[in-house]
């Protein structure tokens, strides 16, 4: 017996590929009502909303500023400028897909979960699992998107395709890691 099987939580999606800590399909609950959630959760997606707002991630600006600094040290130019089209790029395509699944893993729990407070890796475990469904991905994807303000306005614009010229496009943007 989970302790989700309440009034107060639904079942939002019960995966057929990934199976929980029982063996039985991965559960996703939530909350009946909205206002229910925890005050951590509701801090953790005004974080989340921060970056999403920019189109970029925390890890991955850090990522960003620490080749910009290393392509400064080094004089390399060139490389500067590429780092600054990246973040360019991020602003053209600002639907970054791991932030807005990230937001829906926000307000879902999984079993073993406390609902009772956001935990960040509880979060990054539930981003892991879901890309391993494409269902569960297809799923929140859009969930992700509503919960997050910024986005919102590419609810009809956002589809795998676009999500994939995004990847693609930052990826070619992205300097190869020095050895």
């Amino acid at each position: 017996m989970t302790q989700f099987n309440t009034a107060k939580y639904i079942v939002a999606f019960e995966s057929k590929v990934l199976k929980g800590n029982n063996g039985q399909p991965l559960k996703f609950y939530a909350l009946k009502e909205i206002t229910d959630y925890h005050l951590s959760r509701n801090i953790a997606a005004n974080a989340q909303n921060i970056y999403s707002e920019s189109g970029l991630t925390k890890n991955m600006l850090s990522e960003i500023c620490n080749g910009l600094t290393n392509a400064v040290n080094k004089n390399k130019l060139d490389e500067v400028a590429v780092w600054i089209n990246n973040i360019k790029a991020r602003m053209s395509y600002p639907v970054d897909e791991d932030a807005a699944i990230r937001m829906a893993m926000i307000y879902h729990f999984i079993d073993g979960e406390n609902p009772d407070s956001c935990e960040n890796h509880w979060t990054e475990e539930k981003l892991k699992l879901v890309k391993q469904d494409p269902e569960a991905y297809s799923f929140f994807l859009p969930i992700g998107l509503q919960f997050t303000p910024v986005y919102q306005e590419f609810l009809t614009e956002v589809s795998t395709n676009s999500l994939e010229q995004r990847r693609m496009t930052i990826q070619q943007l992205t300097p190869p890691p020095h050895q």
